[in-house]
């Protein structure tokens, strides 16, 4: 059968457009620039599938469209090869991490040259460089300098299989992303960002941008916004306060009530709250409260419940188990005294993790006062609180002063009169918790801080070396900026303990004690490296930077006394934010939620043009005064998110075993026609079943494009082929402008099946028009036919083809008869035939 040499074209091609750099970007002097970025993919051990080529395949389409549109496309390309995915398979196969960084690398890098995508190849990247880490370091200590890193003991979660830290938002259903083991909880010191600052803005963002839907959802979700009000209890044991100390030796030792605060969005209720229940990880803080005959039963009712992981307690939520801990805690509403439970179904996710029981209007408190025998006492009417909880409106009843106020209309007022009495006050509540960044692996970049022992006994909360910060971790300094890189040291035993150290405490001495940037004396590194996130938060901003950094005197790096930057100032200017971001929704609260806390801080501190007002709270101790420079208040303002891969039925997965390597369908098939393919299974934003019977098909339409170029080019094209080029070239800029690439291709098709009927015949110059449609999905076949009729290279480099508005008309146009000014009938008919009069009068 007649065929293209796809393999001989597409080597052809591939050289030719390194040799010229026909992709490459003058990003200083770029007119139009257009940042095309597709989601930072991640080496990994098998290389690329052909999921990976769909995500890169749709975003390189676009790119090559906007190219082609007059814009200067910059399209960069790196590895995140930092991590526990890499070192995992690392471990499993027996290797180094740093000496399957290199392997992983030589093959990624090889395979997505082969896919014929427009990568700008001089300004790749990989986090495992030191070049870059050197930076995810600086920002780091950026982070501690401004008040946003800090270090302390939490209960955090663990994965037993990594044997490591994960962040809050790396544990999906009680699972680890990454190996799907069940998390537990551990209490250790760990290094923290302060996202939760930026919370508010971080909400208020995604009104801003154009994102799916979806991904929107999932943040605001994630971030959890909700109004209430923080009500104090006071804490009895038996019927005395419980005396307090205040701390100053100086003074006479005095006795103030402890309090006991919850959140709660239903401050209506409050007088109808018989009993408080906290989560294990708070009845810790209380223990010292507890009678002495309940101490036991307590403690070892939270260490079995700590035990357990969070999706288990949420499972077991409906058996309800919990210990009275023999504290009483007094609702200063009613004065009333009300028991508290420690009950493993309260998470620490919400408010403090304390909660009031209002089994009343609960479910799940009814539920649990009627398993502990606990009072129910109605207080909004509406229902029968004897049969099961009312969570209805309804006039406010049992409940003082508040009695006959309406529910929810009257919530203010109540409110009003809740902080009038100071037990309590208005308080906005996130769900989103502070970022961890510890982790305890080898393979990452050291957190670049050091620990001085003799500092930490001297240190005070005034110490005058800590001016930028709110948090002090007394002995703790970031590591001096001209010192970066702490290069990652080469250790043979690099596998994770599982006892909560770091490997990199097996580190040579000289690696893992320096001086104290303080005080010179003899002080130890952090041994912990950063969350793998840490490394994507930034990238982007790096690519176009590669090869120029700022100098010491530009205005953006006022709080700067390192000797360089991560960011040319006039290229970051002219080239961020990111035009066209596109990428999978997996990362929603991962991936894209870091990176945009991340810019936000570095604009807050003048390192990137759009400034936070000086009211910011995050930064009330900057001095950098910029401009607000319109549309940097976000790093994506659009993101295209594209849809899934998968083969018979099911998501590709290696413990499926159901992965596609697109080597052998390049090698059998060629990249323009698996491209072709993948674009064509289904909307973009969607994606589709990959079967072996469609790439075929694929494979027979490039092959009908190649035999008509060959064999049905002539001097002058066919009114009815050219009615319908004009029409498809309309349709395609439109389908490419929006991600439709499937209807794109269909239309190229439609145009074909036409092209190939008798007496169908096409120019050179309209043939050259069609190629440049298909370019962008079919690059190395367009790029040799564009050859083969002369046109000027590269056909990449061309101008999107114009349509001629008048023959994109409907090729039927309605025949109306009219007898006497009155309608009698009306029929189809095609356009070139309207004016041969004798056929009309006899059709009528």
């Amino acid at each position: 059968m007649f065929s293209f040499n796809h393999k001989k074209i597409e080597r052809k091609w591939r050289e030719e457009w390194d040799d010229k750099g026909v992709y490459e970007v003058d990003l200083e002097n770029a007119k139009k620039p257009f940042y095309n970025l597709m989601m930072f993919p991640y080496p990994s051990a098998e290389g690329l599938h052909v999921g990976n080529m769909y995500a890169f395949t749709g975003a390189d389409i676009y790119g090559r469209y906007k190219a082609m549109r007059g814009y200067d496309v910059f399209e960069p390309i790196g590895l995140d090869g930092f991590g526990i995915h890499s070192e995992n398979y690392a471990i499993k196969i027996g290797k180094h991490p740093k000496e399957q960084a290199k392997i992983s690398e030589k093959r990624f890098y090889d395979q997505l040259s082969k896919i014929g995508n427009r990568f700008s190849w001089n300004n790749r990247l990989e986090t495992y460089d030191p070049e870059y880490y050197k930076w995810t370091q600086w920002l780091f200590v950026k982070m501690y300098e401004n008040g946003l890193a800090y270090r302390k003991k939490s209960l955090v979660n663990w994965c037993p299989s990594c044997k490591t830290v994960l962040a809050d938002a790396q544990v999906e259903q009680g699972k680890c992303e990454r190996c799907k083991t069940e998390t537990t909880k551990k209490e250790t010191y760990q290094w923290f960002f302060k996202i939760t600052d930026y919370a508010q803005r971080l909400l208020d963002g995604l009104d801003k941008i154009d994102w799916p839907n979806k991904i929107k959802t999932a943040q605001r979700n994630w971030i959890g916004r909700k109004e209430g009000v923080e009500i104090d209890f006071e804490i009895k044991k038996g019927s005395e306060l419980v005396p307090i100390k205040s701390g100053l030796a100086s003074k006479p030792e005095v006795t103030e009530p402890l309090i006991l605060t919850c959140f709660t969005t239903r401050p209506d209720t409050l007088y109808g709250a018989t009993f408080m229940v906290v989560a294990p990880e708070y009845a810790k803080k209380l223990l010292k409260y507890v009678p002495e005959d309940k101490k036991d039963e307590v403690e070892k009712y939270i260490k079995k419940a700590l035990k357990k992981t969070e999706q288990t307690r949420k499972k077991d939520e409906k058996s309800k188990t919990g210990v009275d801990m023999g504290i009483k805690v007094i609702n200063l509403a009613s004065n009333k005294k009300l028991p508290v439970f420690v009950a493993d179904y309260v998470l620490m996710d919400y408010g403090s993790g304390a909660v009031m029981g209002v089994p009343a209007h609960d479910q799940r408190d009814w539920d649990f006062a009627k398993k502990y025998n606990l009072d129910i006492v109605e207080v909004i009417k509406g229902g029968d609180v004897k049969k099961q909880a009312y969570a209805g409106e309804g006039k406010i009843v049992n409940s003082g002063k508040w009695n006959e106020l309406m529910m929810p209309n009257d919530m203010g007022k109540i409110i009003d009169d809740v902080e009038e009495r100071k037990i309590g006050k208005r308080k906005v509540e996130f769900r989103l918790r502070d970022w961890c960044i510890s982790r305890q692996r080898y393979w990452g970049p050291p957190i670049p801080m050091v620990y001085c022992e003799k500092c930490a006994k001297h240190a005070t909360p005034e110490s005058k070396e800590v001016p930028l910060r709110r948090v002090t971790n007394a002995g703790w300094y970031p590591e001096k900026l001209e010192n970066l890189p702490v290069v990652l040291p080469d250790i043979k035993d690099f596998k994770p303990t599982g006892d909560g150290k770091s490997p990199l405490e097996k580190a040579d001495k000289d690696w893992l004690y320096t001086k104290c940037p303080k005080c010179g004396a003899k002080a130890k590194r952090e041994t912990d490296v950063s969350d793998t996130f840490l490394d994507s938060s930034w990238y982007f901003l790096r690519y176009p930077s590669i090869k120029k950094s700022a100098t010491p005197e530009s205005k953006q790096v006022l709080l700067r006394r390192v000797t360089g930057s991560p960011f040319d100032k006039k290229i970051t200017e002219n080239w961020l934010p990111v035009n066209a971001y596109i990428g999978g929704a997996e990362h929603a609260v991962l991936h894209l939620m870091y990176s945009r806390f991340v810019w936000m801080a570095l604009c807050d501190w003048g390192i990137l043009p759009a400034s936070a007002t000086p009211e910011s709270h995050s930064v009330p101790l900057r001095r950098v005064k910029e401009k607000h420079k319109s549309g940097w208040s976000e790093p994506f303002p659009f993101l295209f998110g594209h849809g899934l891969i998968i083969k018979d039925g099911s998501k590709m997965s290696k413990s499926k075993g159901n992965i596609i390597n697109p080597d052998k369908y390049i090698e059998k098939y060629g990249a323009d026609v698996l491209r072709m393919y993948l674009m064509f299974i289904g909307p973009y934003e969607q994606g589709g079943d990959f079967k072996d019977t469609g790439i075929q098909g694929m494979k027979k339409f490039l092959d009908r494009v190649w035999r008509l170029f060959d064999e049905k080019i002539n001097n002058k094209t066919s009114k009815k082929l050219k009615r319908k080029l004009e029409q498809t070239i309309k349709k395609v800029g439109e389908d490419m402008g929006s991600f439709n690439y499937n209807t794109a291709i269909a239309k190229l098709m439609e145009c074909t099946n036409l092209w190939k009927e008798d007496g169908e015949v096409m120019s050179e110059q309209d043939g050259q028009k069609f190629l440049q449609l298909m370019a962008p999905i079919a690059p190395f076949i367009s790029e040799e036919l564009w050859s083969k009729l002369g046109g000027e290279f590269s056909i990449h480099n061309q101008k999107w083809p114009k349509y001629d508005e008048k023959l994109i008309e409907s090729e039927k146009v309605i025949f109306v008869i009219q007898v006497n000014g009155k309608l009698r009938g009306q029929f189809e008919v095609d356009r070139d035939e309207v004016e041969n009069e004798k056929k009309m009068i006899k059709l009528a």
